[in-house]
């Protein structure tokens, strides 16, 4: 009796609140794109509050529409349960929380997390750049081979670019979370079943398509929220300048580009398309159109004849193995390699891109992850240096390094630098 008496008057405040104060979803939800994939998130904005309480109270009274992230405990139904979680992670009192990863596996993250082990190179630099160094307990071999520059040397290796997970060194070091890359989704459930009482989370956190949500979901689970929304800000301080001085172009005004997968390698002569959610969606809204547009996949094998005929203004040559590139090398270095990613092509010296010398290298590092922006801005640069004369890549990516990283590193990552 006292039981339902009590949840009675907790029911009839609940009323009352709503009458007061009706909750919607947040505004700043639908002005954004970006999302926090928490269960709890009843309201859908970037963070879970009271607001979120609020919303879920009018789920249970009907007055509010269920959203995906309302259910907060994960149960496929929608009640004080749910509201008392929501209120303990508001508080900072829960002991675990439910995400839903990159891939829609809801996941559930035992708190507070204090070790976690990246398994892509990449993602670790990402999570270095919100000082995470500390939590990071394991590193994959390619981190160690390409990211020197980063430290973190003395970290055993546990896997090789998000593939041979070493699952007898992951469980040595009792990480909390274990974090793929996107395109090792197929195989997370089969390394989670390796992995008793480890979360494993599969997160874009390198993809210019999904970083911001996954960055946004990750910082809320690492307690690092303040660090995200500075990076945030700074990324979309740059994305929007590159739309504000483009956004007047014409179709005219658009010259064509070439942006090659894997220049240098055998695997010439394949081109990146828009619909890549890394690479192509950087070269996107960048003031040129893309050759590609319309071919189905990410990278796609085509005949030089095609690309000849095609006849682009540009041409972006992808330096996706990071060896020949970035720290340590010079301009002189740069400028032997973009001999070399242009011989033996018979033909594409008739090509606008080449009679014009408007031929660009560009180190994979600076498509990828936070730094995505300063390829972004390169990209435009190249087509339009009339409208970025004031905008110097090189020195943003000096200022990533240092105010994220608080490093200096010479080096080339993109060459020419247009004038």
């Amino acid at each position: 009796m006292k039981t339902k008496l009590l949840a009675g008057s907790l029911f009839g405040l609940l009323l009352l609140t709503l009458l007061v104060l009706p909750a919607t979803a947040s505004d700043s939800a639908a002005e954004s794109d970006i999302l926090l994939s928490i269960l709890g998130n009843a309201n859908e904005d970037g963070t879970i509050d009271l607001r979120d309480v609020e919303y879920t109270e009018s789920i249970i009274l009907g007055s509010g529409n269920r959203t995906q992230f309302a259910d907060a405990t994960g149960d496929n139904s929608i009640d004080m349960l749910d509201v008392t979680r929501i209120e303990l992670i508001n508080l900072g009192k829960a002991k675990e929380l439910t995400l839903v990863d990159g891939v829609g596996r809801q996941v559930n993250v035992a708190l507070p997390v204090e070790n976690i082990i990246p398994t892509d190179y990449r993602t670790t630099e990402t999570l270095l750049s919100l000082g995470t160094g500390d939590m990071i307990v394991g590193v994959d071999r390619a981190f160690h081979e390409r990211m020197a520059e980063f430290g973190l040397l003395d970290l055993p290796e546990v896997s090789m670019h998000g593939q041979s997970v070493d699952y007898e060194m992951v469980l040595t070091l009792e990480p909390d979370i274990v974090l793929l890359p996107l395109w090792q989704a197929e195989n997370a459930d089969e390394i989670a079943k390796n992995l008793p009482d480890t979360a494993v989370v599969v997160m874009g956190l390198a993809s210019q398509k999904s970083i911001d949500s996954d960055l946004t979901t990750m910082g809320f689970v690492l307690g690092k929220e303040t660090e995200v929304n500075e990076l945030l800000s700074w990324m979309q301080g740059y994305e929007a300048l590159v739309e504000e001085r483009t956004k007047d172009l014409k179709a005219d005004d658009m010259p064509a580009f070439y942006y090659e997968y894997m220049s240098g390698s055998e695997e010439k002569w394949w081109v990146i398309t828009p619909d890549d959610p890394s690479a192509g969606q950087v070269a996107e809204g960048t003031g040129g159109l893309n050759i590609a547009a319309g071919l189905a996949g990410t990278s796609v094998e085509v005949d030089p004849e095609w690309v000849i005929e095609k006849n682009p203004d540009f041409m972006f040559a992808d330096l996706m193995k990071g060896f020949d590139s970035g720290p340590g090398k010079t301009e002189e270095d740069m400028e032997n390699l973009l001999t070399k990613v242009l011989s033996d092509r018979p033909g594409f010296e008739k090509v606008n891109a080449v009679k014009n010398n408007n031929v660009y290298l560009v180190d994979r590092d600076i498509i990828g992850g936070p730094r995505w922006v300063i390829g972004h801005i390169f990209f435009a640069k190249c087509m339009h240096p009339e409208l970025f004369e004031d905008i110097d890549p090189a020195e943003i990516h000096k200022e990533y390094l240092k105010k994220f990283h608080n490093l200096e590193v010479a080096g080339t990552w993109a060459y020419p630098l247009p004038e």
